[in-house]
């Protein structure tokens, strides 16, 4: 399964928990609301259509592809798609997309055995009308915003917009590549603006809501309404605005938005996932703009920081991952936030399940997401390895065995011993049953001269490398 996520939205509600019949319905509604913002009749026909709603919540949306083929085309749309189940649901929410029919049976499974607390709530065919004065997830702040060296300056010019909107830091541009915190921080900004004045305007959105907004009313004749929604706020967080390349007309009116809104001293911050140079065609007047603000950007984070927000992030879930799972996850090549998010979504549904999260759950969820895990390289792993390889035991390779596949995995293991680990002939000795310095020496100098001379040899040798690192 590949998965794909955006920041949820926490709401309760047993009215939006799936059922086959509001699936379809959502996902009918999906389709009606989708199939003109794509404009291609084929690839509706051939990959929306054949494909399938199995299950939704508060934060979840799961969606079954028929083919790998549409999973990529969904996934290369996924901000297109997004859009769309915001504006049906009222609020943002995970997307997953899955060509694993079990995987799609067990989302299903995982909702019908899951708790659900009944709140007022509006109900998924009157949920589009519902209108929302910010568009701000509440659940993202100043304070639980996780603070490294990656966002440390993001961080602190968000502090000092919130102490004096409009003023010192405006405009603000924030870029970073997708999933490291850029939306945290814009809904955080808002959130603590209208906690310090109840009155202020603030308004969140994206870039692509803005465009499709624009159009459609341009095409109602509607922009006196336009106009006055975008330009009568206190304060305009936009964003992906990186959206906007080669769009002339957007261009156009969200220059005259923002003149518009700097010159009464507004306060406007800016996300998108390249820097200002980068956006594609983007008119020179607006460039200058972004330019003469405040520009900083997010990173990847490390170590710590990841540690640290899959902390913060499975407390606020309420999800029980034990330190050690934290801590190996924390150490393998997850890149984002969002990648992080994904691994807690997989870890709901495994609690959800009735089940424990252990390594092995660690280990899974980094696989669906194509996330490498880093591991300690030691002996006991070269053996491993080697020895599922050849398909032999690890008691076969450490014993005085002569058999041919047997003599050549010893031979391998010692070399990469050697090698990789960097150990002394003596050492290899030791650790290999007491052999001798001799075959140790041998057997080494036996992989490393057919390395260079038989290709077949090369060729384990290099891949066995590459599963040991």
């Amino acid at each position: 399964m590949r998965v794909c996520f955006f920041y949820p939205k926490m709401r309760k509600s047993e009215d939006t928990m799936s059922s086959l019949d509001s699936c379809n319905e959502l996902w009918n509604k999906f389709k009606n609301e989708y199939r003109p913002i794509l404009g291609s009749g084929i690839f509706f026909t051939t990959y929306v259509e054949p494909s399938s709603l199995v299950y939704f919540d508060d934060d979840t949306v799961v969606v079954y592809c028929e083919n790998s083929l549409a999973e990529k085309f969904f996934t290369k749309r996924y901000e297109g798609v997004s859009s769309v189940f915001t504006e049906l649901l009222g609020h943002e929410c995970a997307l997953n997309f899955t060509t694993d029919k079990k995987e799609a049976e067990n989302f299903a499974a995982a909702f019908r055995t899951a708790e659900k607390t009944p709140v007022a709530a509006a109900d998924v065919s009157t949920v589009k009308d519902t209108k929302f004065e910010t568009n701000l997830i509440s659940k993202y702040t100043l304070a639980n915003f996780v603070v490294g060296d990656n966002c440390r300056q993001a961080y602190s010019i968000a502090c000092q917009v919130t102490e004096n909107p409009g003023t010192t830091y405006n405009p603000v541009f924030i870029y970073g590549n997708s999933g490291l915190g850029k939306t945290h921080l814009l809904h955080a900004i808002g959130n603590e603006l209208i906690a310090k004045n109840p009155a202020m305007k603030v308004l969140y959105v994206t870039t692509e809501s803005f465009t499709t907004e624009y159009i459609t009313c341009i095409q109602s004749n509607r922009m006196d309404s336009f106009r006055a929604k975008y330009r009568n706020v206190d304060a305009l967080l936009i964003d992906d605005i990186q959206f906007i390349a080669n769009k002339s007309g957007t261009q156009e009116e969200f220059f005259n938005t923002f003149n518009e809104l700097y010159s009464h001293e507004k306060q406007i911050v800016i996300a998108s996932d390249c820097r200002i140079a980068e956006i594609n065609a983007l008119a020179d007047r607006l460039k200058t703009r972004f330019e003469n603000g405040f520009t900083t950007s997010i990173t990847a984070p490390d170590y710590e920081v990841r540690y640290a927000i899959m902390l913060e992030k499975s407390k606020t879930l309420d999800i029980d991952v034990s330190r050690e799972i934290i801590d190996s996850l924390a150490q393998s090549e997850l890149n984002n936030v969002r990648e992080i998010e994904g691994i807690l979504n997989q870890f709901k549904l495994i609690v959800a399940r009735g089940e424990k999260i252990t390594q092995d759950s660690a280990r899974d969820a980094l696989r669906h997401l194509n996330i490498a895990e880093v591991h300690e390289i030691n002996l006991d792993l070269i053996l491993d390895v080697v020895s599922r390889y050849f398909d032999v035991t690890i008691s076969d390779i450490l014993s005085k065995n002569r058999q041919k596949k047997v003599v050549v995995a010893r031979h391998v293991s010692m070399y990469f011993c050697r090698e990789v680990l960097g150990y002394s002939y003596q050492k290899i000795a030791d650790e290999f049953g007491g052999l001798n310095h001799t075959s140790v020496l041998d057997g080494c100098k036996n992989v490393k001269n057919q390395y260079h001379t038989d290709q077949d040899v090369k060729a384990y040798v290099d891949e066995l490398k590459k599963m040991i690192e």
